[in-house]
């Protein structure tokens, strides 16, 4: 495990992508809203990365252990009375360990909620105490929720995804910053066609809390850079976002961004790291589908006066996940029945 190399690679999974290339891109991207987002977000995934590592380590002296396999997890048999069953227990839950939390934090996985908190927490204070106090607080929490789920019979189907960020998040700036219930276009509007095109790009960039082109060009870059699957999902569903909110909520929130990055993450996942199988028209038209329907939510939970954060990424990935997962246990009992 390479500590340092995961809170790098956390940034790149903050868009499902566990590579360099979008985790560079992503960095320098964060760098373009400003510097000090960058240095949160890295300061976050290590918050969380580090709280992860601890969490794991008070588990094994426990005797506590996850298995991988099948998504399951166990609590190891009781450790034996005699050294030499202690000894063998004590290096079976060191293996188990070694294969499990430390590998994910060197991929990032137990990192990029807190590096998304890093960023809402320079937008809510702007640097400072207080966005350090936030970060390291928020951070600590994401990570006791990615812990805690599993213990709360948390679905195996289900990826937490940002969900921690958006939870601890939206909190927190309901507390602390009371969010706007009607944010306008925070750039000057031309034609439509404009609009709708630099509206997209914005939405990549709004995905880590900015909003310029040069940011969501380089978003898109470390997309392609991932794959072209990734890099064409991720353009794709920007643009289907900021398309279906311009004709449905309006100029201003399209041309700024703020109803593509949904979209663009929901295509990234249900298109490239959560695919379903069957026919080629669902493969392509749910991802689709689902990519507006987070503008729907975006304006929804807009309404009420929570900050959108990811949430739409987030609700609308779970409802997909857990439809497959019902529809495949549906299938699984009728062949059983049809076997008997």
């Amino acid at each position: 495990m390479n500590f340092l190399r995961g809170i790098v690679r956390a940034q790149g999974q903050i868009f499902l992508q566990a590579g360099w290339g979008p985790a560079v891109f992503a960095l320098a991207a964060m760098t373009v809203a400003s510097a000090w987002f960058a240095l949160a977000a890295l300061a976050g995934a290590a918050v969380q990365a580090g709280c992860a590592l601890a969490l794991a380590g008070w588990d094994d002296a426990r005797g506590l252990h996850r298995f991988r396999e099948g998504g399951t997890r166990a609590r190891s048999r009781a450790l034996g009375h005699d050294p030499e069953s202690s000894r063998v227990d004590a290096k079976a839950l060191a293996r188990n360990r070694a294969g499990t939390i430390p590998a994910e934090v060197d991929q990032g996985l137990h990192g990029f909620n807190g590096a998304l908190t890093g960023c809402a927490a320079v937008l809510a204070c702007g640097p400072g105490i207080p966005a350090a106090l936030w970060t390291l607080a928020g951070s600590a929490v994401c990570a006791l929720i990615v812990w805690g789920a599993p213990k709360l019979s948390w679905p195996d189907f289900l990826p937490l995804l940002t969900g921690p960020f958006c939870l601890v998040n939206s909190i927190a700036v309901a507390v602390a910053v009371p969010f706007e219930r009607t944010p306008g276009a925070v750039v000057p509007l031309g034609s439509p066609v404009h609009d709708v095109l630099a509206g997209a790009v914005r939405g990549a960039h709004q995905v880590i809390l900015g909003g310029s082109v040069l940011g969501g060009l380089l978003v898109l870059a470390g997309m392609f850079a991932a794959g072209w699957r990734a890099g064409v999902w991720a353009t794709v569903g920007t643009l289907v976002g900021t398309l279906a909110g311009f004709v449905g909520i309006g100029q201003g929130p399209a041309a700024s961004g703020l109803l593509g990055y949904g979209a663009l993450l929901v295509t990234v996942a249900l298109g490239v790291a959560f695919p379903a199988r069957g026919s080629l028209a669902s493969r392509i038209g749910v991802p689709l589908l689902a990519a507006a329907v987070t503008v729907l939510l975006w304006w929804a939970i807009t309404a009420v006066g929570v900050a959108p954060y990811t949430w739409p990424f987030v609700l609308v990935t779970w409802t997909v996940l857990a439809l497959r997962s019902r529809q495949r246990r549906a299938g699984e009992a009728r062949s059983t029945t049809g076997a008997v």
